[in-house]
């Protein structure tokens, strides 16, 4: 039967491990080419859309409220407040690896149980009133796998060679390979 805790902290640990994985790549590839990294952390697919950098932040400060609501404490330290702050690559690695630590400080008894609190959520202008597993499995997973997602797309627009398992290999660590 699956709970509350093992349908979302394990699968958030895989987006922050993919996306960290993603981001690694990025960075090699800059370095190798001697881009400016600076060209990849702002990169936009179009002008109207977050660059590389804000990507990140949005990856991590998703699962961080993500252990707000599992927990229903806030988490501590801040990743900076501003989505739009100019961050260096040292430091949206640090943020990935910041939130993975935080993440697998959760335990399982401080999330199960909590499936049916109710709790506002703001969505933009909309808000809600939802309970926290539909708030995990309808905003926190998928939104966090959006702007991984678009990390992969924006790299892949400065040419690095991401292929399919850059991204999926996290994912894949439960299954067994047959002989």
């Amino acid at each position: 039967m699956s709970s509350l805790y093992s349908i979302s902290v394990p699968v958030m640990l895989d987006i922050l491990t993919a996306t960290k994985a993603v981001l690694t790549k990025g960075g090699e590839h800059a370095r190798s080419t001697g881009a400016p990294i600076s060209e990849y952390l702002g990169a936009r697919i179009y002008e109207d859309m977050f660059p590389l950098r804000t990507q990140v932040f949005i990856v991590c400060n998703t699962v961080r409220k993500a252990v707000e609501r599992l927990t229903g404490a806030a988490p501590p330290g801040d990743l900076g407040g501003d989505a739009q702050k100019e961050r260096s690559f040292e430091e949206l690695l640090a943020a990935v690896d910041d939130t993975a630590a935080l993440l697998e400080g959760v335990a399982p008894e401080s999330v199960d149980g909590r499936e049916r609190l109710r709790g506002p959520c703001e969505l933009g202008p909309r808000k809600f009133d939802v309970d926290v597993v539909d708030y995990i499995r309808g905003y926190s997973i998928p939104t966090a796998f959006f702007h991984v997602n678009m990390l992969y797309a924006l790299l892949r627009g400065k040419g690095v060679p991401l292929g399919k398992m850059d991204y999926l290999t996290p994912f894949l660590s439960p299954f067994e390979p047959k002989n």
